[in-house]
């Protein structure tokens, strides 16, 4: 059966005035989005965002767009917003030709000069300015299109002839569901959502879940841009009212003054026992996020969807939520589950270079840990997404569900975090935390070589693995500030650092009996040309 053409874009891209004319010319029906959902619900778009919100809009849209994906041989004009969210693109990708109309925010002005007072989306004394903005904020879902047609000085039927070229060697664009693990815990059990375009399935999961209130989702300056229009979108689609909180990027908004500032919003916008925290982000925003969740009203449930690889595989499972004191990171926290995790894979294709590189410090970690298989893939250079992340959350998985309260095997996921939470401390937190762990790891595999619990070779196969994966195995630091930033670790046991050292791939142990000269002389290492 032929499948459907679906054009998308921006609003004033031409989407309807092309689809038209395509449908005329292929002699097939041309379907309105837009145009549907008024027949639908007896309102125009401007009277249904007014009368209904844009949550009751979007849900109505995502209806249509289940049933059209389910039709063949129509060309579908899509409203500027439809694919913004994940399901929607499953709906009309899996059996339809997407193609995303673009133009110059000039070009759009212009084309909707004397239809503004229409248009919800931008309403404001600068059109232009709020357009630019519209657009940034749904530039990453449009990217993920797989074709795309410039519109801009062109004339409808010159569009139309690109596309009749353009359709024949086009295929649909299904994507597959995401797997789906389980985490065991002494409250129950959560699942973990893991594929491209993952958040497909965040409206019914949250449903399945129960958290059918409003939705805060919490982000940041660097994140929110790019994706929590989207994120909104999915959960609009499924019904669910949802507000935005952005935080400015870095570890300098994980502070008690944040977390109160943030419950002080919640307050004021309603937020109550059925309302839902969304940490949308990276670990940073995964622990304030997940603090939140545990202190506001004495808790409300939580899910974590971690945009970087490193909160991905690690912070954002297991409960542990919290934020930096000044003497000491992680200090003030709690133990908080999540209802349900999603890491989509899709966000790494925003994520820079350096923070996928401070991800994998993390993956190698899991390797040493507990899964030598795991190294051994990323030694080969043969590794893939989703698989890398499955195997590397497999292995946190089966720790935290032996020890979920951190009061035996759990320690070991520490494997050079207390060298790591230390040189993160004395560098104001300039030093990424996967860089930081990235040497960690360096330093314990040396330690536990010079007190002879390992041998040299693996401190030298941990090193040359990690340099390969273009992460750091030195930091200029000053050796005796990084020891006393070590002494507030908050896994000390009756003033005795505990510290986790490798003996072989795949066996770590925990240990306070390392005397201090034989950690300093480690210490000493830091700088690129030390011995060692």
């Amino acid at each position: 059966m032929d499948p459907n053409i679906v054009l998308t874009g921006f609003m004033g891209t031409g989407k309807t005035t092309v689809g038209r004319l395509l449908a005329r010319r292929l002699e097939r029906p041309f379907v309105d989005m837009d145009a549907e959902i008024e027949r639908r619900t007896g309102l125009s778009i401007p009277e249904l965002f007014a009368r209904r919100g844009e949550t009751a809009f979007r849900h109505a849209e995502a209806a249509v767009a289940a049933e059209l994906g389910q039709r063949h041989g129509l060309v579908i004009a899509t409203g500027g917003g439809t694919l913004l969210a994940a399901q929607n693109r499953r709906a009309l990708g899996a059996n339809g030709i997407v193609v995303e109309l673009r133009a110059t925010a000039e070009a759009i002005v212009e084309r909707l000069r004397g239809e503004i007072e229409q248009r919800p989306l931008l309403a404001g004394p600068d059109p232009l300015a709020r357009l630019r903005e519209l657009y940034a904020r749904r530039r990453a879902a449009y990217d993920l299109l797989p074709h795309r047609v410039e519109t801009t000085g062109r004339s409808p039927d010159d569009v139309v002839e690109e596309l009749l070229a353009l359709v024949p060697h086009a295929k649909p664009t299904p994507t597959a569901p995401p797997e789906v693990m389980w985490v065991r815990h002494p409250g129950g059990t959560y699942p973990i959502l893991i594929g491209f375009d993952a958040t497909a399935d965040l409206g019914a999961w949250m449903r399945e879940r129960e958290l059918l209130g409003t939705v805060a989702i919490i982000s940041d300056s660097h994140v929110a841009p790019l994706h929590a229009a989207s994120v909104q979108a999915d959960l609009a689609a499924a019904g669910l009212e949802a507000r935005v909180y952005e935080v400015p990027a870095g570890e300098g908004s994980k502070t008690p003054e944040m977390a109160l500032w943030l419950h002080g919003r919640l307050l004021e916008d309603g937020f109550d026992r059925t309302s839902t925290v969304l940490a949308l982000g990276g670990g940073v925003v995964g622990d304030l996020a997940g603090f939140v969740a545990a202190t506001y009203m004495r808790g409300i449930p939580f899910v974590q969807m971690p945009t970087s690889l490193l909160a991905m595989v690690d912070a954002s499972v297991g409960g542990k939520v919290g934020v930096d004191h000044p003497r000491a990171k992680n200090l003030i926290g709690a133990f908080k589950q999540p209802a349900l995790v999603v890491a989509d894979t899709r966000f790494l294709r925003t994520l820079p270079e350096r923070e996928r590189r401070c991800g994998l410090a993390e993956v190698v970690k899991h390797g040493l840990i507990g899964a030598p298989h795991l190294l051994a893939w990323l030694e080969s250079g043969a590794w893939a997404w989703p698989a890398l992340i499955r195997e590397a959350i497999a292995v946190k998985k089966a720790i935290v569900e032996e020890d979920p309260f951190e009061r035996g095997r759990r320690a070991v996921l520490n494997l050079g975090h207390t060298f790591a939470h230390a040189l993160e401390v004395v560098s104001d937190y300039a030093l990424p935390h996967g860089e930081a762990v990235a040497v960690g790891l360096v330093l314990a595999a040396r330690l536990a070589a010079r007190v002879g619990l390992a041998d040299e070779a693996l401190a030298a196969r941990v090193e040359a693995l990690l340099r390969r994966l273009g992460l750091p195995v030195h930091y200029p630091a000053d050796p005796e500030a990084v020891w006393q930033a070590m002494q507030g670790d908050k896994k000390k046991v009756r003033g005795r650092l505990r510290l986790v050292l490798p003996r072989a791939v795949g066996d770590v142990i925990v240990t306070d009996g390392v005397p201090a000269e034989d950690v300093r002389a480690v210490l000493a290492t830091l700088r690129p040309g030390s011995p060692g």
